[in-house]
């Protein structure tokens, strides 16, 4: 059956990563054997390294209950088990928000966080780092009985007093209740781990189940969908646009889109449900259902897909490729692709696999320019050496030439030294506006404010004024960027050994304030939504606003730690440059001198200059076989020279 779409590029960018993690791995040891006194080179490679290890590719389903998510992604896993993975049964199944990945291993686990730890103000992501929270079931996922046992815990719910779902903010008109309690989930989130190839090869899928649920877990829209790279809102295509959905677009979805750049599709699940009547047209009704929701949801039609989740769990059970046609799945696998291929040009463009590319390329050039100087050198003296003594005296000049070069570069590292430590003494000030003390005091006014007035308007006041204060520290620190990148290209432009494009070095904070503003617009639409604008300081309230200040700590501290990280390496690709040409040259002034004490005679012994153009010819051929291992290798940053090209240390003497 041809439904491998989403796998074969799945599969494809992992090989990619894999094969560039490789190439770089490869390069760690080229560096530690030909080049030994390159630590901050290896660090280079070492954070691209990191970079293509915790990347993933995570598709986040959104959407209200008995849309069919949990089928969705039955769909998506069945190739390797050829059964209904999930439990999907109608109802509260898919009350918890669920997040399935591989964690690499062979055994398959589910963790539970328990719904009561919606009673603190404790953040997701730090439970996270307690394991002792969580309630763990491992289990056989070859053995379906086993399975199904597991998974279905995920489902569990509890009866609780209608005041004790409020306490954790749970509106009660989305509950069910039983005489004078309500059901509501016994878990506040789940963590599936399962030894499947597509999760394996980076594929993380996270269901955020029910307006309720992402109401209830603010996380989940100011943190989690962001971080999501593929987003689907799934409808039910014999229904269209209902109430509750149309909330939960304007309310969670739509500030994503324009405000987060966040790339949403969306499904319109069960159309086989459109099949049922034989006087119409099934077809026909798609294509206008599509065009109504793209209008009102003010989407290009393309991103509004028609699909049968569970004909396409039942096709590929089956191996029916006509009913798998039929439930058009490969139409979403096809616009998860182009997801997929977007996410990868994002990683393949990232400053640190650029940087360590370049310092690639770079080493490459320069090998390539020692080695054809010693080249040239010595086809000099084998040409023009007709005695010992003027051969003595041709060693002299080109040992005391190379020596030159070799206190240049001695004095230019001396230089950069000196340049990194007055780069490095402008992290105070560099990073002054978003320190946590300056974020602590915008919470804490926060916090007296609210204290102060607690209505809607003020909530809606305090986030504003909150977001704006934090808007402000970020202009200030662009100030002190801009001031930094001044340092950085003086730095480079005093250097005479070096072309590189300092630009290309320039520490850049655009991405962080348009996160910011992004996070802002979020909260002030969250806000509004009737959880919160008719409730009074109670659990959900005072989690927002925590959930609103840890993603902006969070941010602040990938800020904090991209600029140190950028003061560390901004002057690394001049530090190695000149570095590896100073060890070049010692190599070079080293074989000149063996060869100048081994000339007793006419006839020269040349094997110590040979043997130095061997060493470098059999490093650049390693080096070179590395370069052509990835298709995004840079190209050089100046042209390699040739032979014909390089002019002699000392040039032939005048005929």
């Amino acid at each position: 059956m041809e439904d491998a779409i989403l796998r074969q590029h799945i599969a494809d960018y992992d090989r990619w990563k894999k094969s560039l993690d490789r190439q770089f791995a490869s390069f760690n040891d080229w560096l530690q054997e030909h080049f030994p006194n390159s630590a901050g080179a290896r660090q280079v490679v070492q954070q691209a390294r990191a970079l293509l290890a915790e990347d993933q590719f995570t598709l986040a389903l959104v959407g209200e209950f008995s849309r069919g998510k949990t089928e969705l992604i039955n769909a998506l896993l069945s190739h390797t088990y050829g059964k209904r993975l999930l439990p999907s049964k109608p109802g509260r199944t898919t009350m918890c928000p669920t997040e399935i990945f591989s964690d690499g291993g062979e055994q398959a686990s589910l963790r539970l966080l328990p719904i009561e730890t919606l009673g603190t103000n404790t953040s997701l992501e730090s439970f996270r780092r307690i394991p002792q929270k969580w309630v763990t079931h491992e289990f056989d996922a070859q053995d379906a009985d086993a399975t199904r046992e597991a998974l279905l815990k995920v489902a569990a719910s509890k009866s609780v007093t209608p005041d004790e779902a409020a306490r954790y903010g749970f509106d009660r008109r989305h509950l069910d209740g039983k005489g004078n309690l309500v059901q509501i989930p016994a878990w506040r989130y789940a963590l599936i781990s399962l030894p499947h190839p597509l999760l394996a090869q980076g594929l993380r899928i996270i269901d955020t189940p029910g307006l309720n649920a992402l109401g209830n877990e603010p996380e989940l829209t100011l943190s989690t969908l962001p971080g999501a790279q593929a987003v689907a809102f799934l409808l039910a295509a014999d229904a269209g646009v209902s109430g509750t959905d149309l909330n939960m677009w304007e309310t969670h979805l739509v500030p994503l889109r324009q405000h987060r750049g966040t790339a949403v599709m969306v499904l319109l699940n069960k159309i086989d449900a459109l099949w049922d009547d034989p006087d119409e047209d099934p077809e026909g009704l798609l294509r206008g259902m599509r065009a109504q929701v793209a209008k009102l949801l003010e989407l290009p039609q393309e991103s509004v897909v028609g699909v049968s989740a569970k004909k396409a769990l039942l096709a590929r059970q089956q191996q029916d490729p006509a009913l798998l046609t039929q439930s058009r799945f490969s139409e979403f696998e096809t616009i998860l692709v182009q997801r997929l291929m977007e996410h990868r040009q994002k990683v393949a463009e990232h400053r640190s696999l650029h940087q360590a590319l370049t310092l690639m390329a770079d080493t490459r050039d320069l090998l390539k320019r020692r080695l054809n100087s010693g080249r040239a050198a010595l086809t000099h003296l084998q040409k023009n050496a007709t005695t010992s003594s003027e051969q003595l005296d041709e060693l002299a000049q080109l040992q005391q030439t190379a020596r030159e070069q070799h206190k240049v570069c001695h004095q230019e590292l001396l230089t950069l030294k000196s340049s990194h430590r007055m780069l490095a003494r402008q992290r105070t000030s560099l990073l002054a506006p978003v320190s946590s003390q300056q974020l602590q005091l915008l919470i804490d006014d926060t916090s007296r404010a609210l204290h102060e007035r607690w209505t809607p308007l003020g909530l809606a006041k305090a986030i504003d004024t909150f977001m704006e204060g934090v808007d402000h520290q970020l202009a200030n620190l662009e100030r002190e960027v801009e001031q930094a990148n001044r340092l950085v290209d003086a730095i480079f432009e005093r250097s005479s050994l070096c072309n590189l494009d300092s630009s290309e070095q320039h520490f850049n904070i655009s991405s962080f304030r348009l996160a910011m503003r992004g996070l802002h617009r979020q909260a002030a639409q969250l806000r509004r939504s009737p959880q919160l604008l008719l409730a009074r300081r109670n659990r959900l309230t005072e989690r927002f606003l925590s959930t609103l200040a840890s993603e902006v700590g969070r941010l602040y501290s990938q800020l904090i730690s991209a600029a140190d990280g950028w003061l560390d390496q901004s002057l690394e690709p001049l530090k190695q440059h000149v570095q590896y040409q100073k060890h070049l040259l010692n190599r070079h002034v080293i074989k000149l001198t063996e060869l100048k004490q081994k000339t007793q005679t006419k006839r020269t012994d040349l094997r110590a200059l040979e043997e130095e153009i061997l060493r470098n010819d059999s490093a650049l051929a390693s080096l070179e076989d590395l370069l052509r291992q990835s298709a995004a290798a840079p190209q050089p940053l100046a042209p390699a020279p040739r032979a014909s090209n390089v002019t002699p240390l000392k040039a032939p003497a005048t005929q």
